[in-house]
C-alpha cells in the first residue's frame, strides 16, 4: 500500500484548488463557483478568514432544495455543514479514506494548527490510491469476470 500523505496529495494538485467563499455569500454564488471549478464542495469562511464550515452538493440537496429555500437569498451560513471533519497533513491517504468511510462523509479538511493545507474528497483519495496501486486495481477490474460496465437490460430491481 502507498504511504502517501494527504498533504502530499494536496500539494500534488494545482495551488488554487482551495476554494472558499465568505459565509455571507449566497447559495447561488456557491453553486456557480462549484460548477465553474468542477468541485463538489467548498470552504465557507468567517469575516476573520477562519473556517466556518463546508458547503457541499449534499448540503445543497438536503438543506436548500428539499427545504424549499431560495438559492439567491439564502446565505451559506444558514445551510453549510458546521461540524467539519479534519485530519493532519501527515495522515495517510488510506487512513483518511477509512475515516471517511466509517463516518460517512465525503470531504476532509487538511489542517495543521491554524494553517489550512486543503480540502480532499473521497474521489481524490480513491484516484490517488488507484494511481499508486502499481496496476493492482486495474488488473483486479480486468480479471473481475462478473464486472460489467453496462447492466443487463433484463435486470430488475432486487434481482
Amino acid at each position: 500500500m502507498s504511504t502517501l500523505t494527504v498533504a502530499e496529495l494536496v500539494k500534488d494538485r494545482r495551488a488554487d484548488e482551495l476554494i472558499a467563499l465568505p459565509a455571507s455569500a449566497s447559495v447561488a454564488d456557491a453553486v456557480a463557483v462549484m460548477r465553474e471549478r468542477e468541485v463538489g464542495a467548498l470552504l465557507v469562511m468567517t469575516e476573520d478568514n477562519l473556517v466556518a464550515g463546508l458547503f457541499s452538493e449534499r448540503d445543497l440537496l438536503v438543506r436548500v432544495v428539499d427545504a424549499g429555500r431560495d438559492v439567491k437569498t439564502t446565505p451559506l451560513s444558514l445551510v453549510m455543514t458546521r461540524d467539519v471533519r479534519f485530519v493532519s497533513p501527515t495522515t495517510t491517504t488510506e487512513a483518511a479514506l477509512a475515516l471517511m468511510h466509517l463516518h460517512r462523509f465525503r470531504h476532509l479538511l487538511v489542517i495543521d494548527g491554524p494553517h489550512v493545507f486543503g480540502l480532499v474528497s473521497m474521489r481524490d483519495l480513491v484516484v490517488q490510491m488507484i494511481k499508486s496501486g502499481e496496476g493492482r486495481y486495474e488488473a483486479a477490474v480486468r480479471a473481475g469476470g462478473g464486472i460489467s460496465l453496462q447492466p443487463d437490460p433484463r435486470t430488475r430491481l432486487g434481482d
